[in-house]
């Protein structure tokens, strides 16, 4: 897989006198975690929902989880990397938050191992904490730019960088995802 930082010239010039960049720089707000909590998420419309996540303490499977339009995700502050998309074949640029971030909005539950993610066509994949925590694993909202659409594999879903060790397992890349919640 290739990653380049997308980000300034000079960043780039420095990059390649470097060799290969597996870095990100961010495009929104600050690198220090994610910028929102449940609090600060105030509930909208239910057609602007893009991703339910279960499994809080507040928020539980048994209740209504917090439900996140796209640009609640991207609040919690966006980068551009280009990465090598191993269904199309080639170099895509996502924007993209980290997985972690939008994952503490759900407030899991520390023992919570395994997270149990779900399509909109009811397809499921369970990704380990760890793996979703560790770095190099981004949830995708936009692909060169614009809105990724659900015919496309949107309006989110899970890329990798080559940094992360799970970066090689296709089956880990799920695509147009509706819920995160504990296995």
């Amino acid at each position: 897989m290739h990653v380049r930082l997308v980000a300034t010239a000079a960043a780039l010039v420095l990059l390649a006198g470097c060799g290969a960049a597996e870095a990100a720089a961010p495009a929104g707000p600050a690198d220090d975690g994610p910028s929102l909590t449940v609090a600060d998420v105030p509930a909208g419309p239910a057609e602007d929902v893009v991703l339910t996540l279960l499994g809080g303490a507040d928020n539980g499977a048994a209740g209504e989880g917090v439900a996140l339009s796209l640009e609640q995700v991207e609040q919690l502050g966006t980068r551009e990397l280009e990465v090598y998309e191993p269904f199309l074949e080639q170099d895509v640029s996502f924007t993209v938050v980290p997985l972690a971030d939008v994952l503490a909005l759900a407030e899991l539950d520390p023992d919570v191992t395994t997270l149990h993610t779900i399509a909109y066509n009811e397809y499921a994949v369970d990704i380990t904490r760890e793996t979703a925590e560790t770095p190099g694993a981004w949830l995708a909202t936009r692909a060169d730019g614009e809105p990724i659409a659900v015919a496309d594999g949107g309006p989110t879903r899970v890329v990798f960088t080559d940094e992360h060790p799970e970066a090689g397992d296709e089956a880990l890349w799920i695509w147009s995802i509706a819920t995160v919640e504990p296995a």
